[in-house]
């Protein structure tokens, strides 16, 4: 009887403690990732480029591990970056196109700083369909790491595959828009 009334206690205050706070949406403050944020989580984006990873669609592995995606990419930087701070993401697993609409806060090419946000897609399209940390300006390009799996040289093989540190010109189009993570704290 004791160990029963004991349970019951017990699965009480869970069900309480794990209710508490989740459905009120109104308890946390949502802002844009502080610089400091935003430049841990690249430094942990260029981790990622040493570690020989691939990619791999949906991917969020640890540093630790080898596969990862591009909005998987993004979303474990920053996690990593949050650590031992009093921000969080405002949702676990985004997509790029998610994070486009709805965890980021848009600015102006001129406004990047290391470890915003590059919303990328094809050319000839508006929609974004990839996302990289930016990284700097010079002579006229973009620098960024990103997660993609590519053949751009037709040879049918993958030359780029997984997390690499590369750049375009400036005025690609498939640079769509520029952004800050929003997190929540």
């Amino acid at each position: 009887m004791k160990i029963r009334r004991y349970l019951i206690a017990a699965l009480s205050f869970l069900i309480i403690s794990c209710n508490n706070g989740t459905d009120d949406k109104t308890s946390f403050t949502e802002i844009d990732a502080p610089d400091e944020i935003s430049e841990r989580a690249y430094s942990f984006a260029e981790l990622y480029e040493q570690s020989d990873t691939e990619y791999h669609l949906g991917g969020q592995d640890p540093v630790r591990a080898i596969k990862i995606d591009c909005s998987g990419l993004i979303i474990m930087c920053y996690k990593y970056a949050l650590v031992d701070t009093k921000y969080q993401l405002l949702v676990s697993d985004m997509t790029a196109n998610y994070m486009y609409t709805n965890a980021s806060t848009h600015i102006a090419k001129s406004e990047l700083k290391k470890g915003n946000l590059i919303f990328m897609g094809e050319a000839g399209s508006n929609s974004v369909t990839h996302i990289a940390l930016f990284e700097k300006f010079e002579n006229g390009r973009i620098y960024f790491i990103d997660s993609t799996q590519k053949d751009t040289n037709g040879d049918g093989i993958n030359d780029i595959d997984g997390v690499t540190y590369r750049d375009y010109p400036e005025e690609d189009l498939r640079f769509k828009a520029f952004g800050r993570m929003r997190v929540k704290y």
